[in-house]
């Protein structure tokens, strides 16, 4: 899937939440890429009822105001029904430029996979790349070279790093799943 983060555009891997993808489709509800209900939801654990006044008042404002589905409301509660739409697993990004390529790539967080790939038609063997090539393994970005015919990995990427998981990580998953809604054909 397409995904532009601060201006940055990737192909993006996302692993879909079937669960939440078909509880959304049927509460007719789309992506949920507002920062502010993001942050709002994640302060509210999943599936428990908390107290409206236990929020600070713009998540209270912006959580009374959240469309059907994202939120259920009881009473003075509020219950999250939200869950991210699937995981970013990896990032790619394609440049002629070897340099540019890995740079993109390494642009993004290491929290998904990054690789880079190189449209060249040298294969990788000048003195040249093999330094950024070095540099791209530093970084823990994979660079894969297309020759316009076939592509070999030259250097693999690094695992994602786990860390703590954060609102960024919704909100990327988000963009992409809204970009994979908007491309795939409704059936009857």
């Amino acid at each position: 899937m397409p995904l532009c983060v601060d201006g940055r555009r990737y192909i993006a891997g996302l692993q879909l939440n079937s669960l939440e993808h078909l509880r959304r489709q049927r509460a007719n509800l789309g992506a949920a890429t507002s920062t502010g209900l993001l942050h709002a939801l994640w302060e509210l654990p999943y599936g428990i009822s908390f107290p409206r006044s236990s929020f600070g008042e713009i998540d209270r404002m912006t959580l009374t105001e959240a469309e059907d589905g994202w939120v259920q409301h009881r009473g003075d509660d509020i219950v999250r029904m939200y869950q991210p739409a699937g995981a970013i697993k990896w990032i790619a990004v394609s440049d002629k430029s070897l340099t540019r390529a890995i740079n993109k790539a390494a642009s993004h967080p290491p929290t998904v996979r990054r690789t880079a790939i190189w449209d060249t038609s040298t294969g990788g063997r000048s003195l040249n790349a093999t330094v950024t090539l070095i540099e791209a393994k530093i970084l823990g970005v994979g660079v894969l070279a297309f020759d316009g015919s076939r592509t070999r990995e030259l250097v693999e990427p690094d695992a994602a790093i786990r860390g703590r998981p954060s609102v960024f990580r919704w909100w990327q998953a988000e963009l992409a799943y809204r970009n994979w809604i908007s491309s795939t054909t409704p059936i009857a």
